[in-house]
């Protein structure tokens, strides 16, 4: 049997979202298989459920660095970067693994400056060089990281595409990434598909709706403008189509009030809260994700293990997710024509959706939560030896 490691993770928030939720599982799986983890974040406004289950977890500690945070604050970021190396200098980690760009940051340097890079392992879950800044904080963004790239031993991204992107803008040497998808825990998931009927009767959805979702934060790099306008559009002629958005975020009442404007008020649910996956997801019968970047996309993935047709938009890690299209139909960023054309495609062919459900269903499996943990484990044994 391998030896017993002693992993630091490091994340600036544990709120709901991909990021936080792969982070946990992570730790938790090496808990698991009796490592020693500490888990140090900074504080987080709304908690990620998972949250819970990992402080019941036995061999994982998790730490508050109160300065730490997401946005630039450079007093705070100083504090923030002197608790890391505090902590690094008061004990000795067989792996560093930094998640996310803040906390991968401030990390790299922290390890860096007590001469500590060679076990660092960072992880952005996605990046940020288009779709969430302007032209001139995109390329501040890519000069930090370029700037950083030699501060760690390894790059994780989720995606072969996501290790593309980084190499093709200068960011990191080939040898230096690790491809690990992130790891979905599909059994309540699974167990909750079983109750479909009860969860369209719960959410108010009739047999005879067909029910187009997407789980997402309401904010332009996730795509909700452009998948209201598409369904506003495919529903024209087709009068069982219903929309439901999850999420919470800045667009949520101008998405509310452009509903009303067109007329389908009634016709759309935004939830405008986080809502757990498998108490919606269920209720489903087309999930949709329209987003202008992502990493990888675990909300699709979650779709997908419970045989729901997909659309999706061709950026970041998702081309690379539904196989080029293979297990889901991809369509351009921001062409919210195309997206109608798609929605109206699998609401009037239910022999593609059902094609595509049962394709997309085979496609999750390689993306379990046990998986991504033996990856993980892999490449720490690597680091450490």
């Amino acid at each position: 049997m391998s030896r017993s490691l002693r992993v630091l993770h490091v994340i600036t928030r544990l709120e709901r979202g991909g990021a936080s939720d792969c982070t946990l599982w992570q730790a938790i799986g090496a808990a698991r298989r009796g490592h020693r983890v500490t888990l140090a974040c900074g504080p987080s406004d709304i908690e990620t459920p998972l949250l819970q289950r990992a402080r019941r977890q036995g061999g994982l500690e998790i730490l508050t660095l109160p300065a730490l945070a997401r946005p630039l604050r450079p007093a705070a970021d100083l504090r923030a970067l002197t608790s890391i190396a505090r902590l690094l200098a008061r004990r000795r980690f067989d792996v560093i693994h930094l998640h996310t760009s803040k906390a991968g940051a401030l990390g790299r340097i922290a390890a860096f400056l007590l001469g500590q890079r060679r076990r660092v392992v960072h992880q952005p879950h996605g990046h940020l060089f288009y779709g969430y800044y302007g032209r001139v904080g995109g390329a501040l963004v890519l000069a930090a990281e370029r700037m950083l790239a030699p501060l760690a031993r390894r790059h994780v991204t989720l995606t072969d595409r996501g290790a593309r992107e980084h190499l093709l803008r200068g960011v990191g040497r080939a040898d230096q990434f690790r491809v690990i998808p992130s790891g979905v825990e599909f059994g309540p998931l699974r167990e909750a598909g079983r109750r479909h009927g009860d969860a369209r009767q719960r959410l108010g959805y009739a047999d005879s709706d067909f029910v187009v979702m997407s789980l997402a934060r309401l904010e332009p790099v996730k795509g909700a403008e452009e998948t209201l306008a598409a369904f506003a559009a495919a529903c024209r002629t087709r009068p069982d189509l219903r929309l439901h958005l999850g999420g919470d975020g800045p667009l949520l009442e101008p998405l509310r009030a452009r509903a009303k404007a067109l007329g389908i008020a009634k016709r759309v649910r935004i939830d405008g809260v986080w809502i757990a996956p498998q108490e919606v997801l269920p209720a489903a019968d087309l999930f949709v994700l329209a987003p202008r970047n992502e990493g990888m996309g675990r909300a699709v993935i979650e779709a997908l293990a419970l045989s729901l047709p997909v659309i999706a938009t061709s950026v970041g890690g998702l081309p690379e997710v539904l196989q080029d299209g293979a297990a889901g139909i991809l369509v351009p960023p921001g062409d919210a024509a195309a997206l109608e054309a798609a929605i109206g495609q699998v609401a009037d062919d239910p022999a593609l959706a059902r094609a595509l459900g049962r394709r997309g269903r085979a496609r999750a499996v390689e993306f379990g939560a046990g998986r991504m943990v033996h990856r993980i484990l892999r490449l720490y044994r690597e680091i450490a030896a």
